[in-house]
């Protein structure tokens, strides 16, 4: 299935595009999750994470090159057949559908707390929804533009960080392994769940001008995302003592409120305003692959009821059910485990399957 011309994006719309994906409300609140389980040996979970999610990526790749002209649909049914296909369609679906819902009460919920305490929810809902919206009409190269736009205009972020850590202790950081390996393999948990996303890669090899460096190109948008947290979660390391850190539900944001200006009092508002646009960016690629999914399903093309339907009926949740924080964690904890199995166990499968069924037929023709 090729795609129009018009329609393609360049390598750099690629990798951050995969980036978008995979930096949600994980900035946030992976510090403080690495510190409950691995002290302050969390930031090897993550390189371990990172691993995990990049050699996944890379068995995603592997299938999608095997046929460049296809869509992933196109190319599994091609091996498996059409109802397996719907089967595992469904299953996307549903975890995509269950990620954009968690990401969407989770801006609620920030903005609720931390900007317009007494601004009704359905407001800030409609404020949010609209604009998404906007964005993921104009199809695959608009929201590839728009990572592009939110990756420099937010770059500044992380960076901010560093400001506190002129009172950092690197006698936190010390013994390394203290509480040995174990912790650090339970912290891995919570860091492969913090690079979900890059399956949004799926959907973008199709529309990628230059194939041949998909590779590369979802290996570098991995390691943006890993330099990322390993930036964060060492300086709230740094800053915040072991026992301390685990007392903060947003220590990214906690961290950010030493930092003062003479005019300026509560950084952290200017702070999270802004990262509104990294939600909106992790936002709209779920989206995107809960419409291309029914768009594969229903055999149509460029079809934006589905769309308009799904954004329209998660508004309308907020006018009858807006979940406490708690509900949003257990909400999480399930999303979790579904992850583990969508995100990363089935392509994994999907590529030994395919590339064992393709030895096969070599070997029948011999």
């Amino acid at each position: 299935m090729n795609k129009p011309r018009k329609n393609e994006i360049t390598l750099l719309q690629y990798i951050l595009g995969i980036n978008a994906a995979q930096l949600g409300t994980s900035i946030l609140t992976l510090p403080s999750d690495l510190a409950k389980v691995a002290s302050t040996d969390g930031w090897i979970s993550i390189v371990v994470g990172w691993l995990i999610a990049t050699i996944v990526s890379l068995c995603m790749i592997a299938v999608m090159a095997k046929h460049p002209g296809d869509s992933l649909y196109d190319i599994l049914t091609r091996y498996l057949g059409k109802w397996l296909v719907k089967v595992w369609s469904i299953a996307w679906i549903s975890s995509a559908l269950f990620t954009a819902i968690i990401i969407f009460y989770s801006v609620l919920l920030f903005i609720k707390i931390w900007i317009l305490s007494n601004t009704s929810s359905v407001l800030i809902a409609v404020l949010f929804i609209i604009p998404a919206y906007m964005v993921f009409r104009g199809g695959i190269r608009i929201f590839a533009r728009y990572a592009e736009f939110v990756f420099f205009f937010t770059l500044w972020l992380p960076i901010l960080l560093l400001a506190p850590l002129k009172d950092a202790e690197f006698i936190f950081m010390l013994p390394l392994l203290k509480e040995g390996l174990l912790p650090v393999l339970h912290g891995v948990s919570p860091a492969i769940v913090s690079f979900v996303g890059f399956e949004i890669a799926l959907i973008l090899y199709p529309y990628l001008k230059n194939k041949q460096a998909a590779a590369k190109g979802i290996v570098i948008g991995n390691g943006i995302t890993l330099l990322v947290y390993l930036q964060i979660t060492l300086s709230c390391f740094l800053y915040f003592s072991p026992d301390e850190i685990t007392k903060f539900v947003w220590p990214t944001l906690t961290l950010v409120k030493p930092i003062q200006f003479p005019f300026l009092e509560r950084f952290e508002i200017i702070f999270l305003s802004f990262y509104l646009l990294i939600f909106s960016a992790v936002f709209i690629p779920y989206i995107s692959i809960i419409t291309h999914n029914i768009e594969q399903l229903c055999n149509k093309q460029n079809w934006q009821l589905p769309a308009y339907i799904l954004l329209s009926l998660i508004l309308a949740s907020s006018f009858v059910y807006i979940p406490t924080y708690n509900q949003l964690q257990i909400m999480s904890e399930w999303w979790s485990w579904g992850t583990y199995t969508v995100s990363y166990g089935i392509p994994v499968l999907f590529f030994l399957y395919i590339t064992l069924y393709i030895r096969w037929k070599k070997r029948q023709t011999i």
